[in-house]
């Protein structure tokens, strides 16, 4: 287990060496001494400044989507229009409540059951 790990690490090493070397001198390697065809102003424009509007109105509007969709919220200090809803309750909640008995002997916040 060991010297499969001694060798995976020595060939990955060996890798990243040669990859990471610079250039030989002798490789034929675009010095820009034979420049292209320059941009012109609304290539420029389209370039730096219309394609990263572009992508960071898109990325506002995903950022933002889930909370335009899901539609009005509860604020502080306005009414509730939502429904009653009773969690894991009994079927009918006024029947329960109406027939609830005070706890006797503790409960609640004092900690006696």
């Amino acid at each position: 287990m060991l010297r499969r790990a001694a060798k995976t690490s020595a060939a990955l090493t060996v890798a990243v060496t040669l990859v990471l070397l610079p250039t030989p001198a002798w490789a034929a390697v675009d010095d820009g001494s034979e420049p292209g065809d320059g941009l012109s102003v609304v290539e420029t424009l389209f370039w730096f400044v219309g394609i990263p509007l572009v992508l960071f109105v898109g990325i506002a509007l995903l950022a933002s989507a889930p909370s335009m969709a899901r539609g009005p919220r509860y604020r502080p200090g306005l009414g509730w229009w939502a429904a009653p809803i009773w969690f894991n309750g009994p079927e009918s909640a006024d029947t329960a409540v109406r027939t609830a008995a005070p706890t006797v002997g503790g409960g609640g916040a004092s900690a006696r059951w």
